[in-house]
């Protein structure tokens, strides 16, 4: 069984709508990680690349304040901005970081 729908639109226009279907921008959820080393950031980071190629984002200048933490506190937390929330709970078991997501990014 099949089912047609009729659109009141011209053809023209109808490609320059369709077209602008493939550009969708993702939901993207702000999530924060306490953080003490650089390692820790890169694994983090490894792993939103392999889970979301380029669909993702972090905070600047990490690697400068991790490396500059001597009297500062043992952490730091540092915020990624990936489309999938479940992300927080993977990384934080895989490994052993606090996640928080915040409501509103």
């Amino acid at each position: 069984m099949y089912m047609s729908v009729e659109i009141g639109a011209a053809a023209s226009s109808m490609s320059e709508s369709l077209s602008s279907l493939e550009s969708t921008p993702l939901v993207m959820h702000r999530i924060w990680f306490d953080i003490s080393s650089t390692t820790e950031w890169y694994s983090i980071q490894r792993e939103a690349k392999k889970l979301y190629g380029t669909g993702w984002k972090s905070q600047a200048r990490v690697k400068r304040k991790l490396d500059n933490i001597w009297g500062n506190p043992a952490s730091h937390s540092v915020w990624f901005d990936v489309p999938d929330q479940s992300f927080a709970s993977w990384i934080s078991v895989k490994y052993a970081v606090t996640a928080k997501i915040k409501a509103g990014k």
